[in-house]
């Protein structure tokens, strides 16, 4: 019996302490999981024949290559054969990693996984407490969990036989850790790692990474192509909402084109869901004055500080300043202070006056900083609670409810043309991801994407959802000016409180670098495109290195050697040097 129980029912811990001290109790500590006892649903993984098909191709390819990337379209039913894999692996006697590229895929996914596997599966995530996080690494160690569902960080349990790893979503950019360091991609290393083990590695996605279908189409990669969704569930209808238009016939209201608040009230009366999807947190991007133009900025960085309406406050989305919204302008003292663009925040409320009836939940990361945030929001979506829910790219990736009927892309023109050299291939993924969730079972879905350029050729690809003319495309493109998967990408960034000494030591790294034998292309040092975050001014350099492994050591070698000689240098000495390889 609890201790607790005890001293709950009555009894003083004294006279719990009196009754052991004259042996008529008995006190010892027993080690207690964290963790709730799951209940394993016995029901066999049945797969379909398309699902059949696909896992024999997987294991055929794995007869002759270590790494399978496994091409399904979204709703194409690959968790079915994650599972089966995973049991196989896991039958030999051997460990299993499936990596996941968002916190919230893992309360969606590990509820479906855990009905499987029960407590042979482990769960590893930042939003865990550090104890519940020890006992995590310390199951792997003994032995208790040979299986580990987790983010990146799960790469560094101490594993000693992997047999399987599986990279679900490896297309997401945040399977890339920019700051802190170690800066590195977790599929990139997730292969490494599988390599080490002599384990086998799926890679799976509907929309791959360029670099991934690259090696696939040279045959580096296995590749297993899943065309069809499961169930013979079909494809959502996809209709292209002219903003222009609209604006220019008064038929846009509070951010919503016609065709978007018709589809949402279709859906509403058949009483089905919808998720609506706009990359950007907060009430608004900016607020400004309509007198002269004047936009608060962050103390401590180059970027206009973010309205956050709920909290009443600016903040600053790179260093966490915060500021009061001021009633005047400061520059010429109006009192005509207005709200420019939408976020999260703001669709939310726009939402609640166009649908008053609507019950409209928000999901990104102001909603979903507690250690069930994500859990809690998902669960009131999945029972129905929910009629519409907003959010950020959280929602684009993973999810699976029956009942959504209706996605809708509020701004698809803010992912195509944000500057860098992936934009398109971002704006494929994303769009492709998001649209994946309508319509999964037997409704037809519809996707409404809003846009001021329907004319755009990829919008065609995608609706067609035409991925190889997309990607040869792109790779002309890539191949013309110089982009991965071509060469190797290097940024660099020098860091420093005092601009000039930022710029200096920036210039005098690109005079050394460009003597470096070897077949490169150096750009910069320019300015980044955020020049200042914390207080600290930023330079960056972009090295654009060919793909031959003796040009890239000798590099590797000369840049190490040469930035510490610079920072030997007492004018550089307080500067840092950030190297990043394939930043983005």
């Amino acid at each position: 019996m609890s201790k607790k129980i005890l001293t709950d029912s009555g009894c003083s811990p004294s006279s719990i302490d009196t009754l052991v001290k004259n042996k008529v109790l008995q006190s010892f500590k027993v080690k207690i999981s964290r963790f709730a006892l799951i209940q394993v649903d016995d029901k066999p993984i049945e797969l379909s024949e398309v699902q059949k098909d696909a896992y024999d191709a997987v294991q055929k390819e794995f007869t002759s290559k270590a790494t399978v990337l496994l091409h399904g379209i979204t709703g194409s039913g690959k968790t079915e054969i994650y599972i089966k894999l995973i049991m196989e692996v896991l039958e030999s006697g051997s460990q299993v990693l499936l990596l996941l590229p968002e916190i919230a895929l893992t309360t969606h996914l590990v509820a479906r996984l855990q009905k499987v596997f029960g407590d042979k599966m482990g769960v590893f995530h930042s939003k865990y407490s550090d104890n519940e996080r020890v006992e995590i690494w310390q199951g792997v160690l003994s032995g208790k969990y040979n299986f580990i569902i987790g983010v990146r960080s799960s790469l560094f349990l101490p594993f000693d036989s992997l047999g399987l790893v599986i990279v679900d979503e490896e297309h997401e950019p945040s399977y890339k850790q920019y700051d802190p360091a170690p800066r590195f991609h977790a599929r990139d290393a997730a292969i490494m790692m599988a390599w080490l083990h002599q384990a086998k590695t799926v890679l799976g996605t509907a929309t791959p990474a360029f670099e991934t279908f690259y090696n696939a189409q040279n045959d580096k990669y296995g590749y297993v192509r899943m065309d069809k969704r499961y169930g013979d569930a079909e494809l959502p209808h996809f209709h292209l909402a002219d903003i222009l238009k609209d604006k220019k016939k008064n038929l846009l209201k509070l951010d919503f084109t016609r065709l978007m608040r018709e589809k949402i009230q279709e859906a509403l009366n058949h009483q089905e869901q919808v998720l609506i999807f706009q990359n950007r947190r907060g009430y608004a991007p900016y607020i400004s004055c309509d007198e002269c133009g004047w936009i608060p900025e962050c103390e401590h960085c180059d970027v206009s500080l973010t309205y956050h309406q709920y909290q009443e406050e600016l903040r600053c989305h790179y260093c966490g300043f915060k500021d009061k919204v001021p009633i005047k302008c400061q520059a010429c003292g109006s009192s005509k202070i207005t709200t420019v663009g939408s976020g999260t925040e703001r669709i939310e409320e726009n939402l609640s006056l166009l649908f008053p009836e609507a019950r409209i939940l928000r999901m990104d990361l102001d909603t979903t900083r507690s250690k069930y945030g994500y859990q809690k929001i998902l669960e009131e979506f999945g029972s129905g609670n929910v009629d519409i829910l907003v959010g950020t790219q959280m929602i684009t990736k993973g999810l699976d409810f029956d009942r959504v009927s209706l996605v809708g892309i509020v701004d698809a023109d803010r992912i195509l043309f944000y500057p860098d050299f992936r934009s398109g291939e971002r704006a494929f993924q994303q769009i492709t991801q998001v649209a994946g969730r309508a319509g999964r079972r037997n409704v037809t879905g519809n996707v409404v994407i809003q846009t001021r350029r329907p004319d755009q050729l990829i919008f065609k690809q995608i609706i067609s959802g035409n991925y190889n003319d997309f990607y040869q495309q792109e790779m002309g493109e890539r191949r013309q000016f110089y982009y991965p998967p071509f060469v190797k990408n290097i940024k660099i960034v020098t860091k420093h409180k005092d601009f000039k000494t930022a710029e200096t030591a920036a210039i005098q790294l690109k005079n050394l670098l460009s003597d470096i034998e070897g077949r490169k292309i150096i750009l910069g040092p320019e300015k980044a495109l955020i020049g200042k975050i914390k207080n600290l001014f930023l330079f960056e350099i972009w090295i654009k290195l060919e793909k031959n492994a003796n040009t890239q050591e000798r590099f590797k070698q000369e840049m190490v050697r040469i930035i510490s000689e610079l920072q030997g240098d007492k004018r550089f000495r307080s500067v840092r040097f950030l190297i990043d390889v394939d930043p983005y």
